[in-house]
Protein backbone atom coordinates (compact mmCIF):
# COMPACT_ATOMS: atom_id res chain seq x y z
CA UNK A 1 0.00 0.00 0.00
CA UNK A 2 1.28 3.44 -0.91
CA UNK A 3 0.69 4.86 2.57
CA UNK A 4 3.77 2.95 3.74
CA UNK A 5 5.80 5.33 1.57
CA UNK A 6 4.51 8.43 3.36
CA UNK A 7 7.10 10.17 5.58
CA UNK A 8 6.75 9.59 9.33
CA UNK A 9 6.54 13.30 10.13
CA UNK A 10 3.12 13.60 8.48
CA UNK A 11 0.28 13.54 10.99
CA UNK A 12 -2.44 10.90 10.78
CA UNK A 13 -4.82 13.56 9.47
CA UNK A 14 -2.38 14.62 6.76
CA UNK A 15 -1.78 11.01 5.73
CA UNK A 16 -5.53 10.37 5.55
CA UNK A 17 -6.10 13.47 3.43
CA UNK A 18 -3.26 12.49 1.09
CA UNK A 19 -4.51 8.91 0.73
CA UNK A 20 -8.03 10.16 -0.01
CA UNK A 21 -6.69 12.51 -2.68
CA UNK A 22 -4.83 9.66 -4.39
CA UNK A 23 -7.73 7.20 -4.09
CA UNK A 24 -9.87 9.26 -6.47
CA UNK A 25 -7.67 8.06 -9.36
CA UNK A 26 -8.18 4.38 -8.61
CA UNK A 27 -9.94 2.50 -11.43
CA UNK A 28 -10.15 5.69 -13.48
CA UNK A 29 -10.79 3.62 -16.62
CA UNK A 30 -13.96 2.13 -15.20
CA UNK A 31 -17.37 3.13 -16.50
CA UNK A 32 -18.82 6.18 -14.78
CA UNK A 33 -15.48 7.29 -13.38
CA UNK A 34 -15.17 10.40 -15.53
CA UNK A 35 -16.19 12.70 -12.68
CA UNK A 36 -13.94 15.72 -12.19
CA UNK A 37 -10.94 15.27 -9.91
CA UNK A 38 -10.11 17.43 -6.90
CA UNK A 39 -6.66 18.93 -7.43
CA UNK A 40 -6.60 21.23 -4.40
CA UNK A 41 -3.33 21.26 -2.41
CA UNK A 42 -1.40 20.16 -5.51
CA UNK A 43 1.24 22.90 -5.23
CA UNK A 44 3.06 24.59 -2.38
CA UNK A 45 4.71 27.99 -2.11
CA UNK A 46 8.30 26.78 -1.75
CA UNK A 47 10.81 29.06 -0.06
CA UNK A 48 13.73 26.65 -0.49
CA UNK A 49 16.78 28.16 -2.16
CA UNK A 50 17.49 24.96 -4.10
CA UNK A 51 15.62 22.94 -6.71
CA UNK A 52 13.37 20.05 -5.65
CA UNK A 53 12.30 16.89 -7.42
CA UNK A 54 9.00 17.74 -9.10
CA UNK A 55 9.71 21.47 -9.46
CA UNK A 56 8.30 23.18 -12.53
CA UNK A 57 10.97 25.42 -14.07
CA UNK A 58 11.04 27.78 -17.02
CA UNK A 59 12.96 27.96 -20.27
CA UNK A 60 15.50 25.16 -20.14
CA UNK A 61 17.49 24.38 -23.28
CA UNK A 62 15.89 21.43 -25.00
CA UNK A 63 16.64 19.29 -28.11
CA UNK A 64 13.27 19.31 -29.85
CA UNK A 65 12.73 16.71 -32.61
CA UNK A 66 11.38 18.18 -35.86
CA UNK A 67 9.32 15.44 -37.50
CA UNK A 68 9.36 17.13 -40.91
CA UNK A 69 13.09 17.82 -41.22
CA UNK A 70 14.02 14.81 -39.04
CA UNK A 71 16.60 16.76 -37.05
CA UNK A 72 16.87 17.94 -33.45
CA UNK A 73 16.41 21.68 -33.08
CA UNK A 74 17.84 23.80 -30.29
CA UNK A 75 14.98 25.38 -28.43
CA UNK A 76 13.76 26.16 -24.90
CA UNK A 77 11.00 24.52 -22.90
CA UNK A 78 9.42 24.74 -19.49
CA UNK A 79 10.12 21.45 -17.71
CA UNK A 80 9.49 19.24 -14.69
CA UNK A 81 12.45 17.95 -12.67
CA UNK A 82 12.41 14.13 -12.55
CA UNK A 83 15.72 13.65 -10.72
CA UNK A 84 15.93 13.14 -6.97
CA UNK A 85 16.54 16.32 -4.98
CA UNK A 86 19.77 14.95 -3.47
CA UNK A 87 21.19 14.27 -6.94
CA UNK A 88 20.86 17.97 -7.82
CA UNK A 89 23.14 19.10 -4.99
CA UNK A 90 26.72 19.63 -6.19
CA UNK A 91 27.87 19.59 -2.56
CA UNK A 92 26.86 15.95 -2.24
CA UNK A 93 29.94 13.88 -1.38
CA UNK A 94 30.45 11.46 -4.27
CA UNK A 95 33.06 10.76 -6.91
CA UNK A 96 30.91 11.60 -9.90
CA UNK A 97 28.11 14.15 -10.07
CA UNK A 98 24.82 13.01 -11.57
CA UNK A 99 23.12 14.96 -14.33
CA UNK A 100 19.57 16.21 -13.93
CA UNK A 101 16.75 14.50 -15.84
CA UNK A 102 13.77 16.62 -16.86
CA UNK A 103 10.61 16.22 -18.91
CA UNK A 104 9.08 19.00 -21.02
CA UNK A 105 5.77 20.61 -20.12
CA UNK A 106 3.41 22.53 -22.38
CA UNK A 107 0.16 24.36 -21.82
CA UNK A 108 -2.90 22.14 -21.95
CA UNK A 109 -4.56 24.34 -24.59
CA UNK A 110 -1.49 24.06 -26.81
CA UNK A 111 -1.59 20.29 -26.55
CA UNK A 112 -5.29 20.21 -27.49
CA UNK A 113 -5.23 22.75 -30.34
CA UNK A 114 -4.82 20.14 -33.10
CA UNK A 115 -8.01 18.30 -32.08
CA UNK A 116 -10.88 19.75 -34.11
CA UNK A 117 -13.66 17.30 -33.27
CA UNK A 118 -15.56 18.57 -30.21
CA UNK A 119 -16.45 15.13 -28.85
CA UNK A 120 -12.89 13.88 -29.23
CA UNK A 121 -11.58 17.07 -27.61
CA UNK A 122 -13.84 16.62 -24.58
CA UNK A 123 -12.93 12.93 -24.32
CA UNK A 124 -9.22 13.72 -24.45
CA UNK A 125 -9.49 16.45 -21.80
CA UNK A 126 -11.27 14.07 -19.45
CA UNK A 127 -8.66 11.36 -20.06
CA UNK A 128 -5.78 13.73 -19.39
CA UNK A 129 -7.33 15.22 -16.24
CA UNK A 130 -8.17 11.74 -14.95
CA UNK A 131 -4.49 10.72 -15.38
CA UNK A 132 -5.34 7.63 -17.45
CA UNK A 133 -2.81 8.31 -20.24
CA UNK A 134 0.38 6.60 -19.10
CA UNK A 135 2.94 8.94 -20.69
CA UNK A 136 1.21 12.19 -19.69
CA UNK A 137 1.12 13.79 -16.24
CA UNK A 138 -1.62 16.41 -15.98
CA UNK A 139 -0.59 19.51 -14.00
CA UNK A 140 -3.55 21.64 -12.84
CA UNK A 141 -3.44 25.47 -12.89
CA UNK A 142 -0.59 26.72 -10.72
CA UNK A 143 -0.38 29.79 -8.50
CA UNK A 144 1.91 31.75 -10.84
CA UNK A 145 0.57 31.40 -14.40
CA UNK A 146 -2.97 30.24 -13.62
CA UNK A 147 -2.68 27.81 -16.56
CA UNK A 148 -2.82 24.03 -16.59
CA UNK A 149 -0.06 22.01 -18.24
CA UNK A 150 0.77 18.52 -19.36
CA UNK A 151 4.14 16.83 -18.87
CA UNK A 152 5.41 14.39 -21.51
CA UNK A 153 7.12 11.67 -19.45
CA UNK A 154 8.21 9.90 -22.65
CA UNK A 155 10.20 12.96 -23.80
CA UNK A 156 12.57 13.06 -20.83
CA UNK A 157 16.04 14.54 -21.42
CA UNK A 158 19.18 15.24 -19.42
CA UNK A 159 20.62 18.64 -18.56
CA UNK A 160 23.93 19.53 -16.86
CA UNK A 161 23.38 19.71 -13.09
CA UNK A 162 26.09 22.36 -12.83
CA UNK A 163 24.22 24.52 -15.36
CA UNK A 164 20.91 24.09 -13.51
CA UNK A 165 22.55 25.14 -10.26
CA UNK A 166 23.86 28.29 -11.94
CA UNK A 167 20.22 29.43 -11.99
CA UNK A 168 19.96 29.34 -8.20
CA UNK A 169 20.57 33.10 -7.70
CA UNK A 170 17.40 33.69 -9.78
CA UNK A 171 15.46 30.69 -8.47
CA UNK A 172 12.39 32.78 -7.66
CA UNK A 173 12.10 33.67 -11.35
CA UNK A 174 13.21 30.29 -12.70
CA UNK A 175 10.91 28.11 -10.59
CA UNK A 176 7.26 28.26 -11.60
CA UNK A 177 5.95 26.04 -8.79
CA UNK A 178 6.80 23.23 -6.38
CA UNK A 179 4.60 20.21 -5.76
CA UNK A 180 2.84 19.74 -2.44
CA UNK A 181 2.55 16.19 -1.04
CA UNK A 182 -0.53 15.34 -3.11
CA UNK A 183 1.11 16.55 -6.32
CA UNK A 184 4.39 14.87 -5.44
CA UNK A 185 2.94 11.42 -4.72
CA UNK A 186 0.69 11.54 -7.77
CA UNK A 187 3.81 12.44 -9.78
CA UNK A 188 5.61 9.40 -8.33
CA UNK A 189 2.69 7.10 -9.13
CA UNK A 190 2.49 8.31 -12.74
CA UNK A 191 6.28 8.14 -13.19
CA UNK A 192 6.41 4.58 -11.83
CA UNK A 193 3.42 3.45 -13.87
CA UNK A 194 4.77 4.92 -17.11
CA UNK A 195 8.14 3.20 -16.82
CA UNK A 196 7.13 -0.02 -15.05
CA UNK A 197 3.42 -0.83 -15.47
CA UNK A 198 3.65 -3.83 -13.16
CA UNK A 199 -0.12 -4.56 -13.19
CA UNK A 200 0.06 -5.60 -16.86
CA UNK A 201 1.21 -9.09 -15.77
CA UNK A 202 3.65 -9.41 -18.65
CA UNK A 203 7.00 -11.06 -18.27
CA UNK A 204 9.77 -8.51 -18.41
Amino acid sequence: MIEHLFPDYLTATEKGRLLQALEQFKDAHAKGKWNSKNYSHFYTASTDNYFLQGDLIREIRYPDWNRESKVFERTYTDALILSNTCDLDLNNARKEHKQVVLAPIIEMDQYMEEITDEQELERMKKSVKSQVISNILYLPPNLVSGKDYICHLDKAFWFPTEELNSYLPEIEQTRVASLDYFGYYLFLVKLSYHFCRLPEEKQR
